[in-house]
């Protein structure tokens, strides 16, 4: 499962990830650039370029500012003619007709409509037709300042004249001969000069020098939804941030590394934490938040509009940390910072500052009992996200502004902001679920159960107080002893507080609770009594398990006596019969299987043991040496070295991962605490009544 999910957030490919970037397509993710780079843009060179070249400034026209003139002389010459023509009196209509449809003139020929036209109308609707020729063509001259070229006569033929002529009081016929006399004198004079156009655009072109362009670090290339334009790709290309399709080899590579990164962990796993490893459901849930990190962290890391330093990989260290240990959740950084780093091209510069968010996360929640822990982790990601940002920018920027820097810590501090906050709270509201899935107790949790209110020693202490106060002084045995060698002590101390809840379903069956009474075994048969004192074992089980408590603290209940034979029980059925099977005798168990179930069962013997001793007088005086005990006391340090050496002769330790230093550390702090218990007191003086 870690190599797969590993393998598919190095691979999976994103819409618009791997080399799918097209020019004219809106981008589907945002890039930011990798590092700073300075380069000569090709791109850009060529659009100045092109832009100079393009330059209005580069046309070359060849102008005669007489032709307009010239035409305005034959339009006037023409239109005189046609006067003198319709006024000659020697002519009949017909010459007339004749004479304007010949005319010799090489700007027009008349047709005979239109000459028909002209001579149909009368001599005010002929001198209003001629003047308003000569106004709209003079308007059309000046209206492009006496330079036409091909363009402004195309606009004066299909928008101008006819707007013109619209505007006057003309008779449709009338319109229409005076836009044929004024469209058959316009000419061009401003004509494009080519051959100098061309010379004057290759020098603007050639004025242009290379175009430099600088990208900074962190700085945003392209957004999503914006249009890829060819510059955009440029800047990807040169600061390698364009995504690249995935080769065989590629996607080979990655599997190996995702192989590497699994094996090593599972390694780790099963030689620092075998009994971890040996669950398969707290291991799964391990190995499950993993996957589910990495691939959230693959999905959500390129479309998100902020720096990949913003990614909250905190939460999982807290998590872990809190959930399961400090070594856990510093493997499953180390894992996921390089996971994280590879997909973000692999930087670095991520992995250094993500995995030192997780590392101080992990170093001050290790020990979290309350609220405040989360809190200062929050604040101890924050400000490490910020050393670590700060740091790599100085390295890849050194020759930054002061405008710069402002900019870089203003985003620096408020990506690292993020990042603590979101940590703290995400951290707080999935780490009791995580507990809970995966069958782990957390300190928060061994906090609340410790407390009195609690159902179950609320009625420990209502039904059977003696068992109570022993299941106290045991803890304080326990806790001393795990804190000499390094265990779990909150664990312990809470275990002790319900390691003989059993005893509940009958508390007068056992001396605890016997205070001025008879004991009720010297009326029972060994075995009927053995099987009694067993039944606590089964039966705390049953009630942890109705009660809800914790798999952990369940198991302390079961080893905490292991396979253990109740020798007293065992000696008087012996002595009464013939045949006696030693399994009737005996706890059902399992054996401890942790060091901390090893120091529970070590400090519950001690404790009962040491307590017996002492109530039957049998309890050497602290100054005393080894030859100076009176008759049948035993000093204390002999009482907890036979009860260690008869554990361990029985083989109740053998499968406990405990040292022959831990054991010999463990002995000494039950000495020193029962030593503060049962200390020699003052003999005071009786307080007389009545005086």
């Amino acid at each position: 499962m870690l190599l797969v999910g590993i393998w598919a957030a190095l691979t999976i490919s994103l819409p618009g990830q791997y080399g799918q970037l097209v020019v004219g397509v809106p981008s589907p993710m945002s890039i930011w650039a990798p590092a700073e780079v300075s380069y000569i843009s090709e791109v850009l060179t060529s659009e100045r370029r092109a832009q100079a070249e393009n330059s209005m400034e580069n046309l070359v026209y060849v102008y005669d500012p007489q032709l307009p003139i010239q035409q305005r002389q034959s339009l006037v010459a023409l239109l005189d003619t046609i006067s003198s023509v319709r006024d000659d009196p020697s002519m009949t209509y017909a010459q007339r007709l004749s004479t304007l449809a010949t005319l010799p003139n090489a700007a027009l020929e008349l047709s005979m409509v239109r000459a028909e036209l002209i001579l149909l109308l009368d001599s005010t609707g002929w001198e209003q037709l001629r003047t308003q020729v000569v106004e709209i063509y003079d308007r059309a001259i000046e209206r492009y300042d006496y330079a036409i070229d091909e363009r402004a006569l195309i606009q004066l033929r299909e928008r101008w004249l006819t707007y013109w002529l619209a505007t006057t009081s003309l008779t449709p016929d009338q319109r229409e001969l005076a836009m044929f006399f004024t469209e058959s004198f316009l000419r061009v004079n401003r004509t494009l000069d080519e051959t100098a156009t061309a010379l004057r655009r290759e020098a603007s072109r050639d004025s242009v020098p290379p175009q430099s362009m600088r990208v900074l670090a962190g700085e945003r290339i392209v957004s999503v939804g914006e249009i890829i334009t060819p510059a955009i790709i440029e800047k990807l290309q040169r600061t390698g941030a364009m995504p690249q399709s995935l080769s065989w080899a590629d996607v080979t590579g990655r599997g190996l590394l995702a192989m590497v990164l699994a094996v090593g962990f599972l390694t780790f796993a099963l030689a620092f934490e075998p009994r971890l490893a040996r669950h398969p459901r707290s291991f799964g849930v391990l190995l499950l938040i993993m996957v589910v990190t990495v691939l959230i962290a693959r999905l959500l890391l390129p479309s998100i509009e902020l720096w990949p330093h913003f990614f909250p990989l905190a939460t999982i260290a807290i998590v872990v940390t809190v959930v399961f240990n400090g070594r856990l959740s510093l493997a499953t950084a180390v894992l996921m910072s390089i996971v994280i780093g590879v997909i973000e091209q692999s930087s670095l510069e991520i992995t250094a500052t993500l995995f030192a968010t997780c590392l101080v996360a992990t170093l001050i929640t290790r020990s979290a009992d309350r609220l405040l822990p989360f809190v200062l982790a929050g604040l101890g990601v924050t400000l490490v996200s910020c050393v670590g940002q700060f740091t790599f920018w100085l390295m890849q920027a050194p020759s930054g502004t002061i405008t710069d820097l402002g900019n870089r810590v203003t985003s620096i501090l408020l990506v690292a902001t993020l990042n603590g906050l979101f940590s703290t709270i995400l951290s707080l509201g999935i780490f009791n679920l995580v507990s809970r899935i995966a069958g782990q107790v957390t300190p928060l949790q061994l906090m609340e159960l410790a407390h009195p209110s609690r159902p179950l020693l609320r009625k420990l202490i209502r039904e059977a107080p003696g068992t109570y106060y022993h299941s106290v002084a045991v803890g304080n045995l326990a806790e001393a002893a795990a804190e000499a060698i390094g265990a779990d002590a909150l664990l312990l101390r809470v275990a002790a507080y319900y390691h003989d809840i059993g005893k509940t379903i009958r508390p007068y069956f056992f001396t605890d609770n016997q205070l001025g009474r008879e004991n009720v075994h010297n009326e029972l048969d060994p075995f009927t009594s053995a099987q009694i004192i067993i039944d606590h074992v089964r039966e705390g089980v049953k009630m942890a398990q109705s009660a809800g408590l914790p798999l952990q603290i369940t198991d302390f209940i079961a080893t905490h006596h292991g396979t253990g034979l109740i020798r007293h029980f065992y000696q008087q059925a012996l002595q009464q019969e013939d045949s006696v099977r030693e399994e009737d005798f005996r706890y059902p168990g399992p054996r401890p299987q942790t060091r901390e179930q090893a120091i529970l069962m070590l400090a519950d013997s001690v404790e009962a043991t040491v307590r017996s001793k002492t109530q039957n007088g049998k309890l050497a005086p602290m100054q005393a040496g080894p030859g100076q005990t009176t008759t049948g006391a035993q000093r204390l340090e002999d009482i907890v070295q036979m009860i260690i050496e008869l554990r361990v002769r029985e083989g109740e330790l053998d499968q406990a991962p405990l040292t022959m230093r831990e054991l010999s550390l463990i002995r000494q702090a039950f000495v020193v605490s029962l030593r503060s218990i049962y200390h020699p007191r003052v003999d005071y003086a009786p307080i007389l009544v009545g005086r």
